[in-house]
């Protein structure tokens, strides 16, 4: 297991990551992608985003 550093620079935390080459997480990620993708054809399943706002207290 790697190391953590406790404190991270701005430029560590947005440069972009190495892309991943674990089989089983890549087919993992596709599948979350695909479901999600699914999930979103039906907007009847869908959160308003008004109640997204407002559970983060954003509501205006």
């Amino acid at each position: 297991m790697s190391e953590l550093k406790e404190n991270l620079s701005f430029e560590e935390l947005t440069e972009p990551q190495a892309p991943a080459s674990d089989a089983d997480y890549l087919a993992w990620k596709k599948s979350k992608i695909k479901a999600a993708l699914k999930q979103a054809e039906d907007r009847s399943c869908m959160v308003p985003a008004k109640t997204v706002w407002e559970s983060f207290g954003l509501e205006r």
